[in-house]
């Protein structure tokens, strides 16, 4: 019954129907309005296997020399794409290339779907998870019932409750967003006669780099969707936790808002003062802002271009966010049950 009453807040609070309404509008603006030229080509020109004789050296060249690494750094990125060629060999040998996706009009096509319309879409879900736990948590201090409901028979053992209706919510509206949008995606490009080409296709080529899309794993576009579908969940309940930890270690509900929306933007700041391919920045692009950021790039599965030095980076980042937030969680709650009610 308590699960239920406190679902009932974050379900059905007005300001969060709102914000999924306003969040479903912007990403039908974005479907209907960036105009890729969608095309499926067939046989424009044929595909071939890039990778026979790539050689990722050259990209280690290329972001060395750009960035100007040294010592560490260098090192760093010469290392991860040393290890690249090995996967690179066998994309060549499995001629993963080979596919036509959507043939000269692919790279504009997965950029809108993986870079555009997902990088919103995880915006969105990762504020509202956010908020939502914000919002619960502060909801009795806001409206002074907290000493009544912690001096109650149910006492701390709402944080549990609250910790739970949040990410439910969280994932509730996540899935909602999702699934509209991608409804109206499909239902406006079909996607029917490429779900099992390989993302990898040498028509995914980077205009401006020239760089093919070069992915740790081999993908089908199918199998590339339902894994950003897995992380985008994953940052989703990590926004989560993030919002529980901060809203339960401070009392006040306005407080907790601001030091939560500071702390995403001291992420992204803090990432600026630390070089290129070096091991700190490294560490940084695997905080749950830079998860998010670094998803706008396609980075999420590739090689990551110079930012990042881990192969499987976004998996890494999102099981140590996951776990350092629990823990964060957990510590905030302990603090949360000793202090005074007044």
């Amino acid at each position: 019954m308590l699960l239920w009453f406190e679902l009932k807040k974050t379900l059905l609070a007005p300001v969060i129907i709102g914000f999924v309404v306003l969040s479903l509008v912007l990403n039908v603006v974005i479907i209907f309005t960036y105009d890729y030229a969608y095309q499926y080509v067939e046989r424009e020109s044929e595909p071939y296997n890039i990778f026979e004789g790539y050689e990722t050296s050259g990209i280690a060249d290329y972001y060395v020399g750009i960035h100007g690494m040294s010592g560490s750094a260098e090192k760093n990125i010469r290392e991860k794409y040393a290890a690249l060629q090995l996967v690179v060999d066998e994309k060549a040998a499995n001629g993963d290339s080979l596919s036509v996706y959507f043939g000269m009009g692919t790279y504009n096509m997965h950029r809108f779907l993986f870079e555009i319309l997902f990088f919103a879409i995880i915006a969105e879900a990762a504020l509202l998870a956010m908020f939502v736990a914000l919002m619960s948590i502060g909801f009795e201090n806001i409206r002074n019932t907290e000493a009544l409901i912690t001096s109650s028979k149910i006492g701390w053992r709402i944080l549990r409750t609250k910790l739970i209706a949040s990410l439910t919510t969280g994932l509730t509206f996540f899935g909602v967003i999702l699934a509209v949008s991608l409804c109206i995606f499909f239902a406006r490009y079909d996607y029917s006669a490429v779900w099992n080409d390989n993302v990898s296709s040498s028509f995914n080529v980077n205009y401006y780099s020239q760089n093919p899309f070069i992915t740790w794993h081999s993908f089908t576009v199918a199998g590339y969707l339902w894994a950003t579908i897995g992380v985008a969940a994953g940052l989703t309940v990590v926004f989560g936790l993030f919002g529980y930890a901060v809203g339960t270690f401070f009392r006040s509900g306005y407080a907790s808002c601001g030091v939560a929306v500071a702390l995403c933007g001291l992420q992204f700041l803090t990432v600026m003062l630390f070089q290129v391919g070096g091991t700190i920045r490294g560490v940084l692009n695997l905080t749950p802002i830079m998860l998010w950021i670094n998803s706008n790039t396609s980075r999420w599965f590739t090689e990551g271009g110079a930012e990042i030095i881990w192969a499987h980076y976004e998996t890494i980042g999102l099981i140590a966010c996951l776990v350092i937030l629990t823990a964060a969680s957990a510590i905030a709650a302990r603090n949360y049950r000793r202090r005074d009610l007044l």
